[in-house]
């Protein structure tokens, strides 16, 4: 093995070494979601009743904060852009408030308007925020894929093959046959891809492949167990642990597999989203125009 995977090897198995904790979502971003979806369907349900109106009172101030919301959202790649404003909060923390003004925006826009338009250029400006709305939960999607952990790190697929290599080497103690399953897929995976298409279809045949490994693999750990010369807790102990390794081994692979894709369809997302967010803009400010105009 050369210095490089050594090390590589020894980064991993510090890593599995250390209690990783993983956060399948947030809490925070659950409680919020959760209240934002329940004041949609109440506010859809007693729309007829809403005491305003969207010209006057309280429904117009929900509308200036509604759009207020929008032209806070320019404030998180700025943040990004100008480190100067690291003063203010790290990024993270930025792109956290960036999804919940975005989330919220179209909620207030939606009661300022009691759930109904009645015009053209509001029926734009309602439909351009609601596509903007949309994209920016798939953007969210496909950021907790390539970004891990409060820090917002971005995944390498060369530190995810780390991983993978000491949960394999960690199986070697008693289950070589498990190990002998695993360590070409680990070669196939590291293979650079070209093209978002090529690197789709690639993760979803490697996929397929590693959860077939896996199968394999937990076989031969059950196997393997019952050639163990020790008594039966313990055997039992050594595979409930050895099954874990397996299944954290195969976990680790199929994210390094579907890293590419997702780099790349982050990358066409960004190209999609930012013109519909100036899009949303463009008619919201006309909006405003003519409803103060006329």
């Amino acid at each position: 093995m050369s210095v490089g995977g050594q090390v590589s090897e020894r980064r991993g198995a510090q890593v599995i070494g250390r209690r990783r904790v993983q956060r399948p979502f947030e809490w925070g971003s659950l409680i919020v979601g959760t209240g934002l979806v329940a004041a949609l369907v109440l506010g859809w349900y007693w729309r007829a009743t809403l005491p305003w109106s969207a010209e006057h009172g309280l429904g117009y101030w929900l509308g200036i904060s509604g759009l207020s919301c929008v032209g806070l959202l320019l404030l998180y790649p700025l943040r990004k852009r100008v480190s100067a404003l690291s003063i203010f909060g790290s990024v993270p923390a930025w792109f956290r408030i960036h999804m919940f003004l975005g989330a919220l925006a179209p909620v207030l826009i939606l009661f300022h308007a009691r759930f109904s338009v009645s015009s053209m250029n509001a029926n734009v400006a309602l439909a351009c925020m609601l596509i903007v709305a949309g994209s920016g939960i798939v953007g969210r999607f496909l950021y907790v894929r390539i970004y891990r952990g409060v820090a917002g790190r971005k995944q390498e697929a060369r530190r995810l093959l780390a991983e993978a290599s000491a949960y394999r080497n960690r199986l070697n103690e008693h289950f070589a046959a498990a190990v002998d399953h695993a360590e070409d897929l680990e070669d196939l995976i590291g293979e650079k891809r070209t093209g978002f298409f090529s690197s789709l279809f690639r993760a979803i045949s490697e996929s397929q492949r590693i959860a077939a490994t896996q199968s394999r693999m937990l076989r031969a750990i059950r196997q393997g167990t019952r050639e163990l010369p020790i008594a039966k807790p313990e055997k039992r102990r050594i595979r409930k642990e050895a099954v874990r390794v397996a299944r954290s081994y195969c976990e680790t692979l199929r994210a390094a597999s579907q890293l590419a894709a997702f780099e790349r369809l982050f990358a066409l997302w960004h190209v999609v989203h930012l013109p519909l967010f100036f899009l949303m803009l463009i008619a919201a400010i006309i909006h405003v125009l003519a409803v103060h105009q006329y």
